[in-house]
């Protein structure tokens, strides 16, 4: 007498979908780990090299604020330069305090972190530090751009004074405060804070 087995063919499915997730996982595993090793290596070298990123905040300031400003903007390692007022040309400088590397570097090391220990999406991750980190840079040239017209349209002491003190310190709290509220809430959108459809029905069930 032959005997016949019945295989179920989601039964089938899921074995081989598991055998396919069980080889992938080692590589997988290793990507993490090497890019989130990589980013926390960027985190610390944008630390370090803060002052050639300066400079090249400042020349970004430059490039965008030219079309705005009557006779250009020059651009000189982290000074961008422009006239505020007739015969008085002033040098702007992107300082330590300016810069955007001592925000962006802890993005840089969490995300890899995050990367390297949890199971949290790939996509996920990139998407909040990219979401983020933009948010930051172009937070920080808008301000940076505020200071420059506002010199020059106000003039130089009473312009610099309200947009580097007030308008520029107020821009600064909002972007980068949204920038880091960003990064949490596209993060913990995986794992944090998700509500379970099957606890929702159970709760209408009940009702």
């Amino acid at each position: 007498m032959m005997h016949t087995l019945a295989l179920n063919p989601d039964a089938r499915g899921s074995s081989r979908s598991d055998r396919e997730e069980s080889r992938r996982a080692p590589a997988d595993i290793a990507a993490r780990y090497t890019v989130g090793v990589l980013l926390i290596v960027a985190a610390v070298l944008l630390v370090l090299l803060e002052e050639r990123f300066r400079i090249f905040e400042a020349g970004v300031a430059g490039s965008w604020l030219t079309p705005f400003v009557p006779g250009g903007v020059r651009h000189y390692l982290n000074y961008y330069i422009l006239e505020v007022e007739p015969g008085r040309t002033v040098a702007f400088m992107v300082t330590i305090e300016c810069t955007v590397a001592f925000l962006t570097a802890p993005l840089l090391a969490l995300s890899g972190v995050i990367l390297a220990t949890t199971r949290v999406r790939w996509r996920q991750v990139v998407k909040s530090l990219l979401l983020s980190v933009v948010l930051i840079f172009v937070t920080n040239q808008l301000r940076l751009g505020v200071i420059a017209l506002g010199s020059q349209a106000l003039g130089f002491e009473v312009g610099y004074e309200l947009t580097h003190r007030l308008i520029g310190s107020v821009l600064s709290i909002i972007g980068f405060s949204a920038a880091y509220l960003v990064f949490v809430v596209v993060i913990a959108d995986l794992h944090l804070f998700r509500r379970d459809p099957n606890r929702r029905r159970s709760r209408g069930r009940r009702a």
